[in-house]
């Protein structure tokens, strides 16, 4: 099941869209009114307890997969658990059925101000806690599970794309390019390989720089559309691709196995792969670069896991660190090798761009051994048997 959610202040307009569509029916509901004026002048009421907020509306619409079918009935019922889920007990609610889609969907119209006694319901981490009540209401009223947003690595046609190719038999852009940029990760080592696998296809790629030559986003066009990276999924955007190309880097396996590899690229690769943060001698530029890829994939990978902790859900960037360098020391880095991870931090690297250069050291090193130092007091907290993540 999916569910997707928004805030509004006019109860009139969303109501009048929900219940005007072609085949709408209110099929639940805790008020009298049977229409969107009766309706709007209900929830009005309980809107003017608490007339600062402007924000009063919350709108929320649930799809389950187009193999499924419900009964207004069962509707209802996962309505009303999603609404308890979401703190909504106590406040005015209407469901809506709606057909104008393959998906069987319903909205939910819902008052944010309590009629009961005037309180507000909280907007905190409201999406990521949506998803997480989703994923327990699949597995209470046994519905095809869905993959969480943060995820899913491959985004799902569009309900128009997915008409298109039933009624034209032509596979969508979307679907191509994933396709072909898939192939094209798989057999290519670099960035430079990855563009020249991907123009033998018509595909065009281009790449958002920063204003000192940074990469930090990319997109595709192929047949006249084009996509932003994340817009196809998370395996596409350009965080994704530099993890894959860094981690590629810097395994000499992949290195070696590859019969038509430059020279001068495997001796920068197995330079690099040797190269260890204690060690005295300073970096060449032939080292120092791919050294810089395989901290940020390692950097990635942590705080992906650390993003997915209950615990660090909304979390700041500084709070991400924390847990990145927690996850670090935790799994055996040294307190150096945690600094030299958090040197390709999102917060660092912001920096990085901002920053003149002399300013630019002198905040990273202060801020990487504040992050540091704090995720070593942590740890001395908590009993080493214990899990402090």
């Amino acid at each position: 099941m999916i569910a997707k959610q928004v805030q509004g202040s006019n109860f009139g307009k969303v109501l009048n869209y929900v219940h005007h569509k072609s085949g709408a029916r209110l099929i639940g509901s805790n008020m009298v009114g049977q229409d969107p004026e009766s309706l709007a002048n209900e929830f009005q009421i309980a809107s003017d307890l608490r007339k600062r907020v402007t924000k009063c509306v919350y709108h929320a619409s649930l799809s389950v997969s187009p193999s499924e079918q419900l009964s207004d009935r069962r509707w209802v019922e996962i309505s009303r658990a999603y609404l308890k889920g979401m703190e909504f007990n106590g406040s005015q609610y209407a469901i809506y059925r709606h057909t104008d889609t393959e998906h069987d969907h319903i909205h939910i119209i819902a008052n944010r101000i309590k009629i009961t006694d005037g309180s507000v319901v909280s907007d905190s981490w409201q999406y990521r806690r949506a998803e997480v009540l989703v994923r327990q209401l699949e597995e209470q009223f046994g519905l095809f599970a869905t993959p969480c947003s943060w995820n899913k690595g491959k985004r799902s046609p569009t309900t128009g794309e997915i008409r298109k190719e039933r009624r034209t038999g032509e596979v969508s852009s979307r679907s191509q390019l994933q396709i072909f940029i898939q192939q094209a990760l798989n057999e290519s080592l670099s960035l430079d390989e990855f563009i020249e696998h991907l123009s033998a296809k018509d595909i065009s790629v281009r790449l958002r720089k920063s204003n000192e030559g940074k990469i930090e986003g990319i997109s595709y066009k192929l047949n006249g559309v084009a996509f932003q990276g994340r817009q196809l999924g998370r395996d596409y955007s350009w965080t994704s691709l530099e993890a894959n190309f860094a981690t590629k880097m810097t395994d000499p396996e992949i290195v070696r196995s590859r019969p038509n590899e430059n020279s001068k690229e495997r001796i920068r690769v197995e330079a690099q792969v040797s190269f260890m943060p204690n060690e005295a001698a300073k970096p060449s530029e032939d080292e120092l670069e791919p050294r810089k890829m395989q901290l940020r994939a390692k950097y990635i990978n942590f705080a992906t896991q650390v993003r997915d902790l209950p615990q660090f859900s909304n979390k700041e960037n500084e709070d991400i660190d924390i847990g990145v360098a927690l996850l670090s020391l935790k799994s055996g880095h040294t307190l150096e090798e945690a600094k030299m991870i958090l040197t390709q931090s999102d917060t660092v690297r912001h920096w990085h761009q901002e920053f003149s250069q002399d300013r630019f050291l002198n905040v990273a090193k202060q801020y990487i051994k504040q992050i540091a130092e704090g995720a070593v007091d942590v740890l001395q907290k908590y009993n080493p048997r214990e899990n402090c993540l």
